[in-house]
């Protein structure tokens, strides 16, 4: 069975986190999108289309698919930052011949060859949505739109992803454990004694390899990806979902982490979105909550958006740096290689590659970022691919 994963014209809505890497594989529940879909469909040829500066990276990220095929053959075309169920799939494989609506955006099409290629040569699912006479139905498939309807959907949805986490059990430690039943960890995690483990209002799921330490306190619905560290007094409260090989520490609440990133030292992290090698510095805090209460507006893609909600952290793109003391604002959003060093609150929108210290601001150094840049990944055993240096530097000239 042919898989299409897509983006659409509206991906920018979800930056600084799709600045650098496309829309299915950012974070909602237990899982990036396209995670999902690959536990759904094991036996599927995907194939994905991402933007053209996306293509090298993709094919990096996601070498056992197809990325930007320029054929199709008949199959199931799915959007990428829907959050899939095996019932919504299965919806769509019986009903050839037609479009799937959420909300008036398309998410999903059964079509032929024919249409597919059609589409194909119009420009795509990246340019526009299909225009065909197909039928059309409508879904309830839940669309991650904005990055903080990812954080809103990740308590019911690490409910909902526990189903593929088959190979963990409730764990074999002297922690404290409430509800053990819903306590989910891979044999290889190590959990200390004296942490507490609180899975009342939710799972709490623990990947490979992860360590927990002495007095650390995790509160479901949470997921902590694999070589992740929580230190101890570590408090992480409901909601959140932690990609792999990050250290923790101080208190996180409601919040994702795409990985590889560091927040380790005290400080407030509530209501937020992180990217890969963000670093926190001793002491960073956010504002979540308006003191008058109001609903909080974000600047997304250049647009002034209301959030339609009251607790809204802040947004942080890949190789944000954050000094000792850092204070953000409700709402706000930071661009990739950004490094925040003010004395009292940064502006609440900062362009990819801001170099903020004092009360100054200004570009950041290419030379000086991409080599800090290649330190960090080398310490975590990896290398700055061409791919991903070519992207970044892209990113840097716009």
């Amino acid at each position: 069975m042919n898989i299409y994963i897509y983006e659409n014209s509206r991906v920018l809505n979800l930056e600084p986190i799709t600045l650098t890497r496309p829309s299915f594989d950012i974070r909602c529940g237990a899982l990036t999108c396209i995670e999902r879909i690959s536990f759904l469909l094991p036996d599927a040829n995907i194939h994905l289309f991402v933007r053209p500066e996306l293509e090298e990276v993709s094919k990096e990220t996601f070498p056992g698919h197809h990325v930007n095929p320029t054929h199709v053959d008949e199959g199931i075309w799915l959007l990428g930052n829907a959050i899939w169920s095996a019932e919504d799939i299965d919806t769509i494989k019986n009903q050839q011949s037609t479009l799937f609506y959420a909300n008036n955006t398309l998410i999903g099409a059964n079509l032929t060859q024919e249409t597919g290629q059609k589409w194909l040569k119009s420009g795509g699912p990246i340019v526009e949505d299909i225009v065909s006479d197909e039928t059309k139905s409508e879904l309830r498939t839940q669309v991650v739109e904005y990055l903080w309807e990812a954080i809103d959907l990740t308590h019911q949805q690490i409910e909902k992803d526990v189903q593929f986490f088959t190979e963990f059990s409730s764990p074999e430690t002297d922690a404290i454990m409430i509800n053990e039943k819903n306590i989910f960890a891979h044999k290889s995690a190590i959990i200390s004694k004296g942490a507490v483990i609180d899975a009342s209002n939710g799972p709490v799921i623990i990947a490979n390899e992860t360590s927990v330490k002495p007095l650390a306190y995790l509160e479901g619905p949470l997921y902590l990806g694999e070589k992740c560290i929580v230190e101890p007094m570590t408090q992480i409260k409901g909601g959140c979902s932690i990609g792999p090989v990050c250290k923790l520490g101080g208190e996180i609440n409601s919040v994702i982490i795409q990985g590889w990133s560091n927040k380790v030292h005290d400080g407030h992290l509530g209501d937020a979105y992180l990217g890969q090698w963000v670093n926190l510095g001793a002491g960073t805090v956010n504002s979540n909550l308006k003191n008058n209460y109001s609903d909080i507006d974000v600047m997304v893609n250049g647009t002034v958006t209301n959030t339609g909600s009251k607790h809204v952290g802040c947004f942080m793109g890949d190789h944000v740096k954050t000094a000792i003391g850092t204070r953000l604002n409700t709402g706000t959003v930071i661009g990739p290689g950004s490094n925040i060093a003010v004395k009292g609150f940064p502006p609440k929108t900062i362009q990819p590659y801001s170099w903020c210290v004092g009360d100054k601001i200004k570009r950041n150094k290419w030379d000086a970022f991409i080599e800090t840049a290649k330190i960090v990944e080398k310490r975590r055993g990896l290398d700055l691919s061409p791919a991903e240096e070519e992207l970044l530097f892209n990113i840097f000239e716009i």
